[in-house]
């Protein structure tokens, strides 16, 4: 239930015009001319094609613990040093940049840069750029490149020239080439001048929302770095259906197929409930009884909806609309979860706020956070809190309710940090929402990527119950005839209720 992105899938999502085979300049030349990359990819055992699988992406990085680099071609006559630079969101200035391979490192040099131990290191992203010579320099210099192409000195900054190839090996797990082009509009575009070999440092970009291809439960996914590549993971895997107003075995239709319910009853948003027949079991007013037994909005009869979605007032409208999950959450079909639970990150990453992250041992952490033992980051106000159940630390060290703010999908209440059935118990604020397709809760991490708060909330594999939403029609329950009341009591001493999504 993997999708890759970057190499080949992504480069039509970020790049878009390309061609059918390799990348191209904004002169029309396909990239890299010649066969020097591709014999060396050839001699080291990699099934990487030169053309099919060159990237630009990513373009800033994350770094380990130590960064490994080795020099394996150098076809400009020793004129171009290698370096590093803090990402800022601007163009470094030349003080900035932090000179790693000298131009006369030659062929078979290895380094390692132990980046969190360097003083330069600010704590986040880096970029890498090439300076060109004779012998380059970050004082002496004719042109600098960059893997920010935006920033490279060549070409209309909308559609800049590409001085940097990357590829993702594949014979070596989170290590990537670099091929270097030093002439200016891309030269002779074999891209060979300096070509290094780098392990002990991984994409960036994780924790966005993401499209596996998938229908259903399937369908959404986190960008996660695995491997060295951004790869689109499926926060549900297929499972038989139930009735629980979630298409369980991807295949389109949420709560589909027979069996689903004891007979005379129906599945209505995502429970088993006598079927209506305006009789025994007669609906609320201002609703109707359907024609699949269930209690309707009559503007809503006969309205189909995407499995994503349900109807409201005759109009169908997403399944997490007006959804805010408890912190750490998001709202997947109608249902909150916790995505750490669902997600397995490559050793030795740790996932955190839904996104695989190097531990912070390597990546370090915020200026008021302190790493943990887990190799995740907390608030350091945080450092010796404990908090209750249902409970996290904000910045300020206090411990903060799970539910604040909470507006649970379904009409579900908001308890101890989960939303649950509205007759489960007590618990936080929660009410019905009308809204979105991905949402962090509390100050979660979304697919906008926004920052989160590094409390100290765990992972809960009973991130919540589900709560319906997904293609079914806003609904009441009917209201039984008096006869009909010893049913239902007995239904509800046999425990008939969701089921907890996990």
């Amino acid at each position: 239930m993997r999708k890759r992105l970057g190499v080949g899938s992504v480069l039509a999502v970020v790049l878009g015009g390309l061609a059918a085979l390799g990348l191209v300049q904004p002169d029309n030349t396909t990239i890299p001319v010649g066969p020097s990359l591709q014999d060396l990819f050839n001699a080291r055992g990699e099934s990487i094609d030169a053309l099919a699988d060159a990237s630009v992406t990513p373009e800033t990085f994350t770094p380990g613990c130590a960064l490994t680099f080795e020099v394996l071609q150098r076809n400009a006559g020793y004129m171009n040093s290698f370096g590093w630079y803090n990402v800022t969101g601007q163009k470094p200035a030349d003080a900035e940049l932090h000179e790693f391979l000298a131009c006369t490192d030659g062929v078979g040099t290895v380094k390692v840069l132990d980046i969190k131990n360097d003083p330069a290191y600010a704590g986040g992203d880096i970029g890498f750029y090439q300076a060109t010579g004779p012998c380059g320099t970050t004082t002496n210099y004719l042109n600098i490149f960059y893997s920010e192409k935006g920033y490279n000195p060549d070409g209309n900054q909308l559609n800049p020239f590409i001085h940097l190839l990357i590829y993702n090996s594949t014979a070596t797990p989170k290590a990537f080439y670099f091929g270097w082009e030093d002439l200016l509009a891309g030269g002779d575009n074999d891209f060979d001048d300096l070509t290094t070999f780098v392990t002990g440092i991984t994409c960036s970009g994780g924790g966005g929302q993401c499209a596996t291809g998938q229908l259903g439960v399937c369908a959404v996914g986190t960008l996660q770095c695995q491997s060295g590549l951004l790869e689109c993971l499926a926060l549900n895997q297929p499972t038989a259906e139930v009735c629980d107003a979630l298409d369980n075995d991807c295949n389109g239709a949420p709560d589909d197929g027979a069996g689903l319910c004891p007979v005379g009853e129906v599945c209505d948003r995502g429970s088993c409930v006598p079927m209506c027949d305006n009789e025994l079991h007669q609906c609320p007013p201002s609703l109707v009884c359907g024609p699949a037994g269930v209690c309707i909005d009559a503007a809503c009869v006969g309205v189909p909806c995407p499995a994503d979605q349900k109807c409201v007032a005759g109009q169908c409208v997403g399944a997490c609309d007006g959804v805010v999950c408890p912190y750490d959450e998001l709202c997947l079909a109608g249902t909150c979860i916790d995505p750490c639970s669902v997600i397995t990150c490559d050793s030795p990453q740790v996932c955190q706020h839904g996104a695989c992250k190097d531990p912070c041992q390597c990546s370090g952490c915020a200026a008021d956070e302190t790493c943990q033992n887990d190799g995740r980051c907390i608030y350091t106000a945080c450092v010796g809190q404990s908090c209750g159940p249902g409970e996290h630390c904000a910045p300020d060290g206090t411990c903060v309710d799970d539910c604040a703010g909470v507006v649970c999908p379904g009409g579900d209440v908001c308890q101890e940090g989960a939303c649950v059935p509205a007759g489960a118990g007590g618990g936080g604020g929660g009410g019905s929402g009308q809204g979105g397709g991905f949402h962090f809760g509390g100050n979660g991490q979304g697919a906008a990527g926004a920052a989160v708060p590094a409390g100290g909330a765990s992972a809960r594999a009973d991130a919540s119950e589900s709560s319906g939403g997904c293609g079914c029609r806003t609904a009441a329950r009917p209201t039984p005839g008096l006869s009909a009341l010893a049913l239902l009591a007995l239904g509800a001493a046999l425990g008939v209720r969701r089921r907890r999504a996990s």
